[in-house]
């Protein structure tokens, strides 16, 4: 089986969440034996390809290229749609005025893809019924989640605590990239008035938002980590905190869960159908979740979520459930 994976062109220099989970999904299936390319090409030819895999559909102009290009060429689709409507950010307080608009201006777009591909792979039930909501017509769906890198499993705290000792021995922990959206300056604010550390891990998307967000002599930014170093920071931390608009579910609180932390999410989303009851959550910008759950977090177990992540949810499963997708989209 040869598959190619398509993506908007900037998915290494801007990373996010669609990165992880296609170029993650793409090394695991390599291990199942399925030949995998990754292309940014709109115009590509597909003629070496039993099909294309397109990720993301929140920005849909290069995605329903790649669309338009498969279908040219007579292609099969599969489409991880990784969608959430972002109509309450679209409002908050200092939000682009006219970004609701051009969102809902795009979403024929995102119709065509959602019901002419030949299979969907939401990332759970709860994102399939709010496209149900939001679309008249869909294509066949299989739910197929996201996922922690397997050598998670096991981490401690030693690797971080060496290169960085003058780290506070407890502190809350937030990898995410630095933008409005992820809502760090609430975290950071909240995190304040509690006299509580806070770590941000992750690539700056907005400055002016990123030194508000610093401003605050509790937070420390100290870049990206990858690897065993990340996973060693998640498992320093008293809690990672991700207190977003909506998360579908947020790959680092995955990860972070995975590395024995206790996980503080936001309930916008799909983060209770990963974490059930095991996870602590706020709604964006109700100070009193927010406080109640950093508060609760020093006191929290994390292990019955570390068992069930460990259980359900590493890549090389996450693979599997693809791969069976596949077969099935190829049937």
């Amino acid at each position: 089986m040869k598959v190619l994976f398509q993506a908007r062109p900037d998915f290494m220099k801007n990373p996010a969440g669609d990165t992880v989970q296609m170029v993650s999904t793409g090394q695991e299936l390599k291990n199942l034996g399925v030949e995998v390319n990754i292309s940014t090409d709109p115009n590509i030819d597909l003629s070496p390809y039993d099909f294309v895999h397109i990720f993301n559909i929140t920005r849909i102009k290069e995605s329903y290229l790649f669309f338009l290009n498969a279908q040219k060429q007579k292609k099969m689709v599969v489409l991880s749609p990784i969608y959430w409507p972002p109509n309450a950010y679209f409002r908050r307080e200092g939000a682009s005025p006219n970004a609701l608009s051009v969102w809902k201006h795009m979403q024929p777009m995102r119709a065509r893809l959602l019901s002419q591909s030949t299979l969907l792979l939401p990332n759970s039930q709860i994102e399939m019924d709010v496209l149900h909501q939001d679309f008249l017509k869909m294509a066949p769906y299989q739910v197929v989640p996201n996922g922690f890198p397997d050598s998670f499993i096991g981490t401690t705290p030693d690797l971080f605590r060496n290169q960085f000792p003058h780290i506070p021995k407890e502190f809350i922990l937030c990898a995410a990239r630095i933008s409005s959206r992820k809502n760090q300056h609430w975290l950071a604010k909240i995190s304040h008035e509690l006299g509580v550390s806070l770590v941000l891990l992750g690539p700056v998307n907005d400055q002016t938002y990123y030194e508000s967000v610093t401003s605050f002599s509790n937070v420390l930014h100290i870049g990206t980590l990858q690897g065993d170093l990340l996973a060693s920071a998640y498992s320093a931390a008293v809690a990672h905190a991700l207190p977003s608009w909506f998360e579908t579910p947020g790959l680092s609180s995955i990860e972070a869960g995975a590395c024995g932390t206790v996980v503080i999410s936001t309930d916008q989303g799909s983060p209770k159908e990963y974490f059930q009851d095991m996870a602590l959550y706020v709604h964006p910008q109700d100070d009193l979740s927010l406080r109640t759950a950093l508060e609760q977090s020093f006191n929290a177990s994390p292990l019955p979520l570390m068992h069930h992540i460990h259980e359900y949810y590493p890549w090389s499963k996450v693979a599997e459930i693809t791969l069976e997708a596949y077969i099935t989209a190829m049937g």
